[in-house]
């Protein structure tokens, strides 16, 4: 664990943002498709 720390960029709070943007972005499009694979299912049973 210690170890990591000194293969971390010079700014690892600038790291940490661009990683949690890039999170946000790929969540966002995985939950869109989820939604939608959900929504298809949910309207192929008899619920409605």
């Amino acid at each position: 664990m210690q170890s990591e720390g000194l293969s971390m960029p010079k700014k690892p709070i600038e790291q940490e943002k661009f990683l949690s943007k890039t999170q946000e972005v790929l969540y966002q499009k995985e939950f869109r498709r989820a939604d939608r694979a959900y929504n298809r299912v949910t309207q192929r049973g008899n619920r409605s």
